[in-house]
C-alpha cells in the first residue's frame, strides 16, 4: 500500500514540477494535517504552526524542482518544516512571545484553581516534564520528539535530521535516559 502511494506521489510530484496547481493542491492536502501536528508539537503554539505549515507548503512549491526522490516525498517536507521551525525557535521574536504566553498560561492555571488536588498534580507534573523535555539540548529533544511523539522510525528521523542512523538511536536513548532521571528526582523531591 506504502509504495502505491509513493508512486501516486511521483505521478504528482512530476505534475506539480510542470506547474500543475491542482496536483500541489493534493499533496498539500494529503500532508497538512500531519505536517500542522508535527509543528504544533514542536512550537506548542496553534498560532505558530498554523503559519509555518503553511510557509512549508510555500517553500515545498518553491523548491519541488529540487526534489530528486533520494528519500519519500513526505520526509523531504518534513524536513522542510522542521528547519523552518527550527530557525523560528531560535529567533527573538519567538522567545518574546514565548515569554508572553507563559504568563497567560499561569494566570489561566490561578483560575482554575478549583480542580481537584490530585488533577493539579497531574498536570503540572506533565507540565514539568514537557518543561524538562524542552531544556534538552536540540539534538535530543528534536530526536525524542520526531520518535515518541510523531512516530517516526530511526531512518525517517536520520533523514529529516540529516544523522547516522546510530546518532539518532543514541540520541533518542539518551534523551529518554534524561527524562526518567529527571523524573526519578521529581518523585524522591514530592517524598
Amino acid at each position: 500500500m506504502k509504495k502505491n502511494s509513493n508512486n501516486n506521489d511521483s505521478e504528482l510530484i512530476e505534475k506539480v514540477k510542470k506547474g500543475n496547481e491542482m496536483a500541489f493542491n493534493f499533496l498539500m492536502n494529503k500532508y497538512y494535517s500531519r505536517v500542522y501536528a508535527s509543528l504544533l508539537s514542536f512550537t506548542k503554539s496553534k498560532e505558530d504552526a498554523e503559519d509555518l505549515t503553511q510557509q512549508t507548503f510555500v517553500k515545498v512549491w518553491q523548491q519541488i524542482k529540487t526534489f530528486r526522490g533520494d528519500s519519500a516525498f513526505f520526509t523531504w517536507v518534513y524536513r522542510i518544516a522542521i528547519n523552518l521551525a527550527k530557525n523560528y525557535v531560535s529567533s527573538s521574536g519567538y522567545k518574546k512571545q514565548r515569554l508572553n504566553s507563559s504568563i497567560d498560561d499561569i494566570e489561566i492555571e490561578i483560575k482554575t484553581l478549583d480542580n481537584s488536588e490530585l488533577s493539579l498534580m497531574h498536570e503540572e507534573s506533565l507540565k514539568n516534564i514537557r518543561r524538562f523535555i524542552n531544556s534538552l539540548p536540540e539534538s535530543l529533544r528534536t530526536a525524542f520528539t520526531l520518535r515518541e511523539q510523531d512516530g517516526l522510525s530511526y531512518e525517517e528521523i536520520g533523514v529529516i535530521t540529516e544523522t547516522p542512523i546510530g546518532t539518532v538511536r543514541s540520541r533518542i536513548f539518551r534523551a529518554r535516559e534524561a527524562i526518567l532521571e529527571h523524573i526519578k528526582k521529581e518523585l524522591i523531591n514530592y517524598d
